[in-house]
């Protein structure tokens, strides 16, 4: 013991022995885990420990007493020992992590040789379990301080042994006072619950929880979780009962909103479904025309009938085509990819188009069709033509479906604002059709809906246009609403912005044209000079010059054609085969690549389809135009797909290509752009 503790300072009672030393030893080893020696350097020279200790302490000597703490204490460890060394301090207590994961309590002892510190003797303690339950404690009552929860505490007799400031809080009382009594905070029903079904749950479970609601101070409610457990003693016997109360007000708004967007989603199952049936007809309706009269033409054997046949077929065919767009259209939008394509264009002759077209179902119902165009609206815009003449026609088409024989249909354009670069055009499909009740114009530009699930039984159509349009109209900066009363007609609206025209003199020397035809137009029954009204005839007779099929000559000339599909070189064939024109074919992009290479000069243009065996149309078109000699860099190339997006276009173009046609192939289209490279 001497050579551990130093010196002893011993005093013995008179007639007694001196003392028994010995009996240390297993009271150290009764009240410690560890008993250890450091030298002067702090480095460990001594270690007696218990056998229970010994994974947890292993390998202590020889190494520096800061070195075997957790590093988040080492600088605790090291502070301690410098001051036991310097500040002559008796002993020194604390504890901390070591390196092992557990946490000990030291005693350290300094010890001196002739005045100079030479080490300390220290004990050491396992205090792992304690400080894990008063960190838990510390963290609990944290908890309760410091949340927002109302917490109680009762006896068994139920009377309030503590409430946390969360209570207070919670409910808005002065925390100066004392919290009112349960039967004053709660709903008379949630009292009820508490003190009957939740004490009895208790009683047999240990454990209850349920919602109800509070009183705050300034008698508003709020929804609450109310959960109640009973707490036990070592010997397991039930010594108190707690309460937690907490506010759920935000997560009630939450699960409402849920509950929302869950209805939301199963009525949007439901339209989609209602879609996909009213699509299955739809579609279904126009082959079941193709394929009819396909056979029908087959048989036929009097040129009329073949001629009323195939008519019949084209008709259906471009019917189809129209819902084969509408749903791609339909697809992009979902998906926030709808882009416009604006450029300049003949404003009026382009309404004229569109007019020539609605204007054979307008004769068809025996319908009145006019339009109304402002004389102030310039002749040329910048604009998507192609997307405006979409939403205008659909609108047309909807007005027209649902107007009766002997009905009214007028298309109003009028501008309302203009700056110094933009116009804002208002257009008004008006008509004297069924109408429209306030219940059924919510769901009317919405995806996948019709107003009415009957119309679509009756009238038919698939509920995507208006949908397409309103979608259109805002990327055009604009808006789109209808005024309609049931049985009363309906008019739809909608604005849009479009830029001026920077093509000045083809501007203005369109205008001088159009003012001398508006003076020979009839004017509006309430004679407002420069507007005007045509009926359908006109506009067939109008259409019938702007759409003279021109005939084209393209003797001396030759093409290469890349296509893989056998009825669509058929179909190509056909539609030149009045030209003059001498079409070579290539079954796919590697022999397009391969009949150019060696025919140099032979070809004015090649029409490249894009998705073809071996070799698609692009990889064809950049093998082209790499090839060493000067036709290849210039001769015309235009792409011929289905593919016919905006990315789809320019895909071609930077692919090396000079121009893009869709399928299926608009003839007039077609020859208009062979024309314009030949030439």
């Amino acid at each position: 013991m001497e050579s551990m503790w130093g010196d002893v300072f011993e005093e013995t009672a008179a007639g007694a022995k001196n003392m028994d030393l010995s009996w240390m030893i297993p009271f150290w080893a009764s009240f410690t885990d560890c008993v250890i020696e450091l030298d002067a350097q702090h480095i460990i020279t001594n270690v007696r420990r218990k056998t229970d200790s010994i994974s947890a302490l292993a390998g202590l000597t020889g190494k520096s007493f800061s070195a075997i703490a957790a590093e988040k204490d080492m600088d605790l460890v090291a502070n301690n020992l410098q001051k036991i060394k310097t500040a002559a301090v008796p002993y020194l207590r604390f504890q901390f992590l070591l390196s092992t994961g557990r946490y000990y309590r030291w005693t350290l002892i300094p010890f001196y040789e002739k005045g100079v510190y030479s080490g300390c003797h220290g004990v050491a303690v396992d205090v792992t379990e304690q400080t894990i339950k008063e960190t838990t404690l510390n963290w609990q009552r944290a908890v309760m301080e410091d949340g927002r929860d109302f917490v109680r505490i009762f006896d068994l007799d139920m009377r309030v042994l503590y409430t946390s400031p969360g209570a207070y809080k919670m409910t808005g009382y002065d925390s100066s006072s004392d919290m009112p009594s349960s039967e004053h905070i709660y709903t008379p029903e949630h009292y009820q619950n508490v003190y009957g079904n939740g004490l009895e749950t208790i009683r047999k479970q240990g454990f209850w929880i349920a919602r109800g609601e509070l009183f705050r101070s300034d008698g508003t409610l709020i929804p609450i979780e109310h959960t109640m457990f009973s707490i036990r003693n070592d010997q397991g016997d039930v010594i108190l009962l707690a309460s937690v109360i907490r506010d759920i007000t935000v997560f009630i708004e939450h699960e409402k909103k849920l509950e929302e967007s869950r209805l939301a989603a199963e009525a949007a199952n439901v339209a989609k479904s209602d879609f996909l049936s009213r699509m299955s007809h739809e579609i279904r309706t126009p082959m079941n025309a193709i394929i009819g009269m396909t056979n029908i033409g087959l048989n036929a054997t009097d040129t009329e009938r073949k001629d009323y046949c195939f008519s019949r077929v084209d008709n259906a065919a471009k019917h189809l085509l129209n819902l084969i767009n509408d749903i791609l259209d339909m697809s992009k939008i979902e998906a926030d990819k709808l882009e416009l394509s604006y450029s300049e264009f003949d404003f009026e002759k382009a309404l004229k188009n569109i007019s020539s077209i609605a204007s054979i179902r307008a004769e068809e119902k025996q319908i009145s069709f006019k339009v109304k165009l402002d004389s102030d609206i310039p002749a040329f815009i910048i604009c998507d033509e192609m997307r405006l003449s979409q939403v205008i026609t659909n609108l047309l088409t909807n007005a027209m479906k649902f107007t009766p024989e002997s009905g009214t249909v007028t298309l109003n354009i009028k501008k309302t604002s203009e700056t110094e670069d933009e116009i804002t055009l208002r257009f008004e499909v008006v008509d004297t059709g069924i109408g429209i009740s306030k219940e059924q114009q919510d769901r009317l530009f919405t995806s996948f809906n019709q107003a009415d699930a009957s119309i679509s039984q009756k009238y038919g159509g698939t509920g995507l246009g208006l949908a397409i349009s309103k979608r259109i109209v805002e990327i055009m900066g604009g808006e789109i609403y209808v005024n309609s009363e049931l049985g009363r007609g309906a008019a739809f609206i909608f604005t849009i912005r479009v830029k001026k025209a920077e093509g000045k003199t083809k501007a203005q020397q369109h205008e001088k044209t159009r003012q001398k035809n508006l003076r020979v137009l009839e004017a509006d029954d309430d004679g407002d000079d420069g507007d005007y009204f045509k009926n359908a005839s006109e506009i067939m007779s109008d259409a019938a010059n702007d759409f003279a099929k021109p005939q084209y000559d393209f003797g001396g000339h030759t093409i290469l054609v890349a296509e893989d599909i056998d009825i669509n070189r058929e179909i190509m064939s056909a539609i030149l085969e009045k030209t003059g024109i001498c079409v070579e074919y290539a079954e796919n992009g590697k022999k397009a690549v391969s009949m150019f290479r060696e025919s140099s000069g032979r070809y004015d243009l090649i029409l490249m389809d894009i998705n073809m065996p071996e070799m698609d149309g692009f990889e064809a078109t950049r093998q082209i135009r790499a090839l060493d000699f000067a036709e290849a860099k210039s001769i015309p190339i235009i792409a011929m797909t289905a593919n016919v997006f905006k990315e789809d276009i320019e895909k071609c173009i930077s692919s090396g290509m000079n121009d893009h046609t869709g399928k299926p192939v608009d003839a007039a289209e077609l020859l208009n752009k062979i024309n314009q490279y030949l030439e």
